[in-house]
């Protein structure tokens, strides 16, 4: 009896040992199966993010890919396959998986601004297999060195040209729109020809169209801003707004001006010395008065008046040196560069009781003039 009391504890406490092992064992598979199931699932996640992460930068790169094509487009003539810098609206390129849209805004400003917003996607067949990113870049007109471009007309205008009255010209004049001649008078080429890309009933039409140098304003503020003396003489001067010169007085150096200028009597004589008026403005020379353009020897830059708006000649300019403006060059009065050139946007040549006589200065075609060159978009933010 004893001895059965005692097996049967024996195999109760046997039988609990076993229960426990494997209760114990049943907890540590379960352990190692939720263990499993969680480093599968974050293996799985981490996969999904890694893939995720991978299409989201390739489409970074597409859209980035996008705001240089982009760049290129703007900054390359059309003629040597580019869209040129007035170019708007969208661009698209890549495959169909994988892609990018650029969209192409313009605001007139001042100062031009051009948005570029590029989106680059890829689109695989997954949910998790593709990707979007955005990029927005601005962009402001800047000036690129460019060092075969130089001044090499009499006269060019890069919109349309009317000549009225009897000028004469002392080289190749040339429209890259529609050159006219109206009304009495005959136009006197001492040597040269006239050309035009679109129109003319003066000299030969449908020519190709001649690029030409345009002014890098910063470089010539920077230099106003910067002031010497030289022999008594102050050069370089500033000036913040509108000016009115209503004295003779003779200017040294570069004078750069924000705004506009006019020239009038009892200015009846103003000399510009070794250097050259800016303005981001207007120019008029007022009835009465005379601008004498004097370059010494060792002077080197031949831009004499320069505008962003227009330039209207109603008195005298004579001397030698480069007119140019970015807008109309009117001419009511007498013109007489001896040597130089005259560029502008647009050009009305009047007779009246004026003249116009250009002397083209041909050293201007064998040098690049410093502060001038193409103009070209740049980024300003990204």
């Amino acid at each position: 009896m004893k001895g059965n009391k005692r097996n049967n504890k024996i195999k109760n406490l046997l039988s609990n040992q076993k229960g426990m092992a494997l209760l114990t064992t049943l907890i540590f598979v379960f352990i190692l199966v939720t263990f499993g199931v969680a480093l599968l699932t974050m293996t799985s996640n981490d996969s999904k993010l890694s893939t995720l992460q991978r299409e989201s930068t390739r489409a970074f790169y597409f859209a980035e890919t996008g705001i240089e094509k982009a760049l290129w487009y703007l900054n390359t003539p059309v003629d040597l396959g580019g869209k040129g810098l007035m170019w708007t609206g969208l661009h698209h390129d890549g495959t169909p998986t994988e892609f990018y849209d650029v969209n192409i805004s313009y605001e007139p400003g001042p100062p031009e601004i051009k948005t570029l917003l590029s989106t680059g996607k890829v689109v695989g067949g997954g949910e998790y297999n593709k990707g979007t990113r955005k990029i927005e870049v601005k962009l402001t007109k800047g000036i690129a060195k460019s060092p075969n471009l130089s001044y090499d007309y009499a006269v060019l205008t890069d919109g349309n040209m009317e000549i009225k009255g009897s000028p004469t010209f002392h080289g190749n004049i040339h429209s890259n729109g529609d050159l006219t001649k109206s009304g009495e008078g005959t136009v006197t080429m001492e040597y040269g020809t006239a050309t035009a890309t679109g129109n003319t009933n003066l000299g030969t039409g449908n020519q190709p169209y001649q690029e030409f140098p345009h002014i890098w304003w910063d470089y010539y503020e920077d230099i106003s801003k910067t002031q010497k003396i030289i022999e008594d003489n102050l050069y370089n001067n500033y000036y913040s707004g509108d000016v009115t010169f209503n004295s003779s007085d003779t200017l040294y150096g570069i004078h750069f001006i924000n705004g506009d200028v006019v020239i009038k009597p009892p200015c009846f004589n103003l000399t510009i010395s070794d250097g050259a008026i800016f303005a981001t403005g207007t120019i008029t020379v007022g009835g009465g008065s005379d601008v004498n353009i004097v370059h010494s020897e060792s002077y080197d830059n031949p831009l004499a008046l320069v505008a962003k708006g227009a330039i209207t000649i109603n008195g005298t300019v004579h001397g030698e040196g480069i007119i140019q403006t970015e807008s109309t060059f009117t001419l009511n009065g007498n013109v007489n560069i001896q040597k130089g050139a005259v560029y502008a946007d647009d050009g009305i040549f009047h007779g009246g009781g004026g003249s116009m006589n250009v002397y083209y200065d041909t050293s201007l075609a064998d040098i690049v003039v410093p502060g001038t060159g193409i103009p070209v978009w740049v980024k300003t933010s990204w």
